[in-house]
């Protein structure tokens, strides 16, 4: 595969088919109208438009143009256009779009629609993921299934050879088809077929030895949709298909060479020579939805679906090691393949009522059940009298009920009450040797209230309360295996008193406000703000180790002023803070805790104005900090980590000159800064960044600026 940055272009069929349909619109539906006066026709004719420009990008775009298609210096063709047509006395549409033209982000749809018939319709994009890291290695066969390093069991220094940058490719295409057989019948179908192709870091290692590598990206997904749907006056029925088929043109890395550690076998070691890659699989849903209108006060819905979910693919082919064989095998279970399966059974049933004027309820019930089929077998042939596994796999199933119920009262002078209850449950499978934490089923009670007002006609707001609280069945006895008895021991020696955050004991109370205030007619100001406190259930040992609390404030103002009829400013502010204290350790003398702190600060402000009557201009700044700290203290911390800082500077401006009524020029400039001190990749100023036993090593540019210019032309037909 050729790694090189790929440029953006539409397949030839692609560029056919737009040519043709520009030509076809040009002519289509236009001399029924050609005696009437202009201005009639702009008013009845639906609009078309086209736009036409060149872009350019300097400077370093590594996380500026991540998504967005621009992440090349250099210059691009801009092109959009939406063309409409109606033919006035059939009542059919025809349609067509296209956005991103000149870059890697292309979107394109036609559709063709009588109302109350039929339509079908034709999508394709694209859009590429490009990595905001620079990737220093001697790695050989990048952009392949099979790697190679030379053989060395030294560390070796930090390599200079620069790998080409690394992206995805995604290209997606769309088929779709409705039509409606009667006033309640109506038949949909949906084809969707997507493509991905590229590469992304990866790495194999061991605590002592770790090599980096780069997975091929060869993937192709296919989902079909096909639904049947009926509307009648108090019944509503929808049912049909969904089917989904993952394929990778990779199932294995094959990686040549390397640390001895790695590509040979030492008993009861397994050679990292073979890697497996996401193996291919397929599921089929069938589902029905439903609603009942009882009155014209109470309706009821349903839905309840099956899913059959199976991975079959063949494992991978894994050569004869260098070293001693494992007894037993490399694979003990006899299988080709995994033998995966899922079954997943969803039913949701809801109810609405208004029993009073002032009075609404509301409750909903919903149950799935992901039941895991996959066969199990023994792998491994364990030999240790104290192992952490058993050698068979381990199924896990979740079986997950969800409840609701919330009533609304409407009080005098404006106010509304809602009130509420949630309940979930979560019940998992629990098999084979465990050495973590784990329960096996929690569950989780919410209450809310929320109080609404109108407090004038401009003045309202909104203030609610949640409280939830998290509990489970007791934590399991964590246990080894014992391979000269085929027994399991009792874990006293493997004990592990830190509790999974997700399955933790926990309470919560949340609080929330929000506000919608124009003093002045041409001034509006939104508030809203959240606080959240978490406090979890101490450790299961003396040491209390684990998360222990939690916290999160979310603040946001948002301001729009109409000066005049030709000018108008927004802004907006956002405040972000989490906080996390936990704590780790096996004694008093090893007991450390961490208060981790993430903050996100944004402010912006934009202009629009016309400067006269054929120029329109506007502005658009934002500054935006992310700042993540890890404050340490106990017997264990003998070192601070450092801070890490994200910020971003981005500077946009626009100005429109009108040529006619139906023409304008817009230019656009943008500039982007984007600094940050993530010692992640980079490490300490005294250390330098991370360098693999390879030799290989990972850098992202700290300080990085972009300016951006576009010219384009723009024109509306009818």
């Amino acid at each position: 595969m050729n790694t090189q940055t790929r440029k953006a272009t539409l397949p030839l069929p692609l560029k056919a088919s737009v040519a043709a349909t520009l030509i076809a619109f040009s002519t289509a539906g236009q001399a029924a109208d050609e005696d009437l006066d202009p201005e009639v026709l702009r008013l009845i004719r639906p609009e078309s438009t086209v736009s036409l420009g060149l872009g350019s990008v300097s400077g370093d775009s590594q996380r500026y143009g991540m998504y967005n298609g621009q992440h090349d210096s250099g210059i691009f063709g801009i092109g959009e256009f939406s063309l409409v047509r109606r033919d006035d006395a059939t009542g059919t549409w025809l349609r067509a779009q296209g956005r991103n033209l000149g870059i890697p982000q292309a979107e394109l749809r036609v559709e063709h629609e009588r109302q109350g018939h039929w339509q079908y319709f034709v999508e394709y994009d694209q859009s590429t993921r490009y990595s905001p890291y620079t990737f220093y290695s001697n790695l050989q066969g990048v952009g392949s299934n099979s790697l190679s390093y030379a053989n060395t069991n030294t560390a070796q220094p930090r390599s200079t050879a620069k790998l080409p940058d690394m992206s995805v490719e995604r290209q997606n295409a769309r088929l779709g088809f409705n039509y409606q057989f009667s006033r309640d019948l109506e038949f949909r179908v949906n084809f969707q077929n997507t493509e991905k192709k590229g590469e992304r870091q990866f790495g194999r290692g061991t605590p002592s030895v770790q090599e980096f590598l780069v997975e091929p990206i060869d993937w192709v997904t296919r989902q079909l949709d096909v639904v049947l749907n009926y509307t009648g006056n108090k019944f509503q029925l929808s049912g049909g298909y969904y089917g989904s088929l993952f394929q990778n043109a990779n199932n294995q890395l094959n990686i040549d060479g390397g640390n001895t550690a790695l590509r040979t076998a030492a008993s009861p070691n397994l050679p990292f020579t073979v890697m497996s890659l996401a193996p291919d699989n397929i599921a089929h849903q069938f589902h029905l939805t439903g609603a009942y209108q009882f009155t014209d006060k109470t309706r009821g819905t349903f839905k309840v679906a099956r899913t059959l979910a199976s991975q079959r693919d063949s494992f991978v082919s894994v050569p004869a090691p260098t070293g001693a064989i494992p007894t037993g095998g490399l694979n003990m279970s006899g299988r080709g393949e995994l033998g995966g399966r899922l079954d997943t059974t969803l039913v949701n049933l809801g109810l609405t009522s208004r029993p009073m004027k002032n009075l609404s309820m509301l409750a909903n019930v919903r149950y799935e059940d992901r039941n895991d089929n996959t066969a199990v077998a023994r792998y491994i042939n364990v030999t240790s009298a104290a192992s952490s596994t058993d050698g068979y796999n381990e199924p896990r199933s979740l079986s997950t009920l969800n409840g609701k119920f919330e009533t609304s009262y409407q009080l005098p002078a404006g106010y509304r009450v809602t009130g509420g209850i949630d309940y979930e449950e979560k019940e998992r499978s629990i098999s084979g040797v465990r050495v973590v934490g784990y329960r096996a089923r929690t569950q989780e009670i919410s209450e809310r209230i929320e109080l609404k007002k109108s407090l004038a006609e401009d003045l309202n707001g909104s203030l609610a309360y949640i409280h939830s609280d998290r509990s489970g069945s007791a934590y399991g006895i964590l246990q080894t295996y014992n391979a000269t008895t085929g027994n399991v021991n009792p874990g006293a020696s493997y004990s592990n008193g830190m509790q999974p955050i997700y399955i933790a004991d926990r309470i919560r109370n949340k609080v929330r406000l929000f506000t919608d205030w124009t003093p002045l007619e041409p001034l509006n100001l939104q508030l809203a703000a959240e606080s959240a406190e978490d406090n979890y259930g101490a450790g299961r040992n003396s040491l209390d180790i684990g998360v222990r609390r939690g916290s999160a404030q979310l603040v946001s103002l948002d301001a729009t002023w109409a000066i005049n009829d030709k000018w108008r400013v927004n802004g907006w502010l956002s405040r972000n803070v989490t906080r996390m204290d936990q704590a780790d350790g096996s004694s008093a003398a090893t007991l450390w805790d961490a208060s981790l702190i993430n903050r996100t600060d944004t402010i912006g402000i934009g202009l629009r104005g016309k400067l006269t009557g054929t120029i329109d201009v506007g502005a658009d700044a934002m500054l935006g900090r992310d700042k993540s700290e890890y404050k340490q203290a106990g017997a264990a911390a003998n070192s601070q980590i450092p801070d890490i800082r994200y910020d971003q500077t981005t500077i946009k401006f626009f100005g429109r000159y009108a040529l006619d009524k139906d023409s304008n020029l817009r230019l656009d400039l943008v500039f982007d800064h984007r600094k940050t001190n993530d010692w992640t990749w980079n490490g300490a100023g005294s250390s330098g960044a991370y360098v693999y036993t390879d030799g290989s090593w990972v850098y992202q540019d700290p300080n990085q600026k972009i300016h951006f210019i576009g010219l384009t032309y723009n024109f509306a037909f009818r």
